[in-house]
């Protein structure tokens, strides 16, 4: 059963990089993908991505394919290997509690892929991403739910569902959940794929 939802997500995915403009602009759908079979991992915040996913995407383009892999993923939710990237030191015990992230496609995804990384994110309402950083670019998108972005050398942006936004290599970017919580699906390209974020310098 559970692979039958990874594989409904990979297509959602598909469908969802195809619809959207900057998705695909961003890199090629990759053409080694292969079922790699991990095992599920929960973490807490992961039951909430099925209770308090954000609001959905209503009136956007390719909103039936935002809608898509947004059900796709909560729908799997219970079955992917979620993760935390992050220290009780560096983000507090309520953050670590109301996140979690797990690599659909990607060197150590459930589909592996050396070309790229595609993962799947949620951050619960009043949440500060501190500043992060990592050698890949990296493109969000969003889901469900709103989020405050801020990268260094760029002006604040609310994101919604449907919004994109790209982060260059190392560039600092943080982000504030507000009153929301956040569903996205972010793609990685370039060097460095398999290495998790770390926070930025001081």
């Amino acid at each position: 059963m559970s692979r039958a939802l990874f594989d409904k997500a990979l297509e959602a995915a598909k469908a969802f990089h195809a619809a959207l403009p900057a998705v695909a602009e961003f890199q090629p759908w990759p053409s080694d993908i292969r079922w790699a079979g991990r095992e599920g991992h929960q973490v807490p915040g992961a039951a909430l991505v099925q209770s308090d996913p954000g609001y959905a995407a209503k009136g956007i383009p390719a909103e039936a394919e935002v809608r898509a892999l947004q059900q796709a993923i909560i729908a799997l939710a219970p079955h992917a290997e979620w993760r935390r990237t992050y220290t009780e030191e560096e983000v507090g015990q309520d953050f670590l509690l109301r996140y979690g992230w797990f690599e659909l496609v990607g060197p150590t995804g459930h589909f592996h892929s050396l070309q790229t990384r595609m993962t799947i994110g949620y951050w619960g309402p009043g949440l500060d991403y501190p500043w992060h950083q990592h050698t890949p670019e990296e493109l969000y998108t969003i889901l469900s739910g709103s989020a405050d972005f801020m990268a260094k050398g760029e002006e604040v942006r609310r994101l919604v569902p449907g919004d994109t936004k790209m982060h260059g290599p190392n560039q600092p970017h943080a982000m504030i959940t507000n009153g929301h919580p956040i569903l996205c699906f972010v793609f990685w390209r370039g060097e460095g794929l398999a290495d998790d974020p770390a926070m930025s310098p001081d």
